[in-house]
């Protein structure tokens, strides 16, 4: 992951469309519309989301050991997050490796082979099934044609395009239009 960059100028490289993600995000945290969001609303959060709010997991949502966060707080963190990402033509490079078919889809089966059966990089840990599967829940569904149009293989499929708009902030992804600009 790239360094941290100053958080103003992270928030002002994220889209419109995405901040306006980022925004309603915040709202679903804040669950009694306080304007700040704490470890409670935080833990239901992952709660819901089949994940463990331990104690040290909690911490690590609020800079600095604050009690709750802002708006401000919030848009800033994961703005800053955000600019450790690869840059959109990079992710949709990777991604069309495994795109035999040139359409914006790639098996899902293998796709989840090589990245269960790739080492990790150094200070990382390996991705398990159920986090992959957790990440391209609603990106992936059955091809509906096989290659050159016939109506073989209808495998499941990742639609690794509409992925890569979604966690950059959309845009057009032919050109990188409208997704974060590189650190």
């Amino acid at each position: 992951m790239a360094p941290r960059t100053n958080s103003t100028d992270a928030l002002s490289k994220i889209p419109p469309p995405l901040l306006h993600s980022m925004r309603e995000s915040f709202s679903v945290l804040d669950r009694d519309n306080s304007g700040s969001v704490n470890a409670a609303d935080v833990a239901e959060m992952l709660s819901q989301l089949g994940l463990t709010a331990t104690p040290s997991t909690l911490n690590s949502y609020f800079p600095d050991g604050a009690k709750s966060i802002n708006l401000a707080t919030y848009l800033n963190t994961i703005s800053d997050l955000l600019s450790g990402l690869s840059h959109p033509n990079e992710l949709n490079a990777a991604f069309e490796a495994f795109d035999d078919g040139d359409d914006g889809q790639i098996d899902l089966g293998e796709l989840k082979d090589a990245l269960l059966h790739t080492a990790p990089e150094a200070g990382e840990r390996k991705l398990t099934e159920r986090e992959i599967d957790m990440v391209v829940e609603g990106f992936s569904g059955r091809r509906a044609f096989g290659k050159g149009g016939k109506g073989l293989n209808r495998s499941e499929v990742f639609r690794y395009q509409e992925f890569v708009a979604s966690i950059t902030g959309g845009g057009n992804t032919e050109n990188g239009g409208g997704a974060i600009a590189p650190a």
